[in-house]
């Protein structure tokens, strides 16, 4: 009879889902380029008004050119965190039940949201990012098992998990 290496059982939050938002790599290209095109608006945005300054006394010094050209990134900044927020709750809106079940070759993800069980084959492995607090494993744009590091027994078991999956990355 075939029987799964490990089940785990946890419970996945949003804040599990916006940890793996942070580091994703989908988004942190997309990200830096926001704060580069931030930066370069606040420059505009200082050179088109350093005209219009010099009328206005309060507004012709140092800390107002300095927050002319960090508005804009500050502004970036935000909608980033705003972005996060809202795909992380797109993957966890309430806190779910999870089970996930571990085989040589495979993982099935099992939701209490999710009807159907999700099944996710080692090849298709792509990414494996292992932080204090969790363990992720990206099998492409969206598949991506996050595991909260509770959900093992000890710190040593999810550095074994980290470790055997990650000899599976090509």
């Amino acid at each position: 009879m075939n029987r799964a290496d490990g089940v785990l059982h946890y419970t996945l939050t949003m804040d599990d889902a916006l940890a793996w938002e942070r580091i994703s790599p989908a988004h942190r290209k997309r990200d830096r380029l926001a704060l580069a095109a931030g930066g370069f608006a606040g420059l505009g945005l200082l050179k088109v008004l350093s005209g219009q300054l010099e009328a206005v006394s309060g507004l012709h010094s140092l800390p107002s050119a300095i927050l002319l050209m960090v508005l804009p990134g500050l502004a970036a900044l935000e909608f980033q965190r705003r972005d996060r927020k809202t795909r992380a709750r797109g993957r966890v809106e309430t806190p779910v039940d999870m089970r996930l079940e571990h085989w040589p070759d495979r993982m099935i993800e099992h939701r209490e949201d999710r009807r159907a069980p999700l099944v996710l084959g080692g090849r298709s492995l792509r990414l494996l990012r292992e932080t204090e607090d969790h363990v992720f494993l990206s099998f492409g744009r969206e598949d991506v098992v996050i595991l909260p590091a509770r959900a093992f027994a000890s710190r040593a078991a999810k550095a074994d998990f980290a470790a055997y999956w990650r000899a599976k990355i090509g």
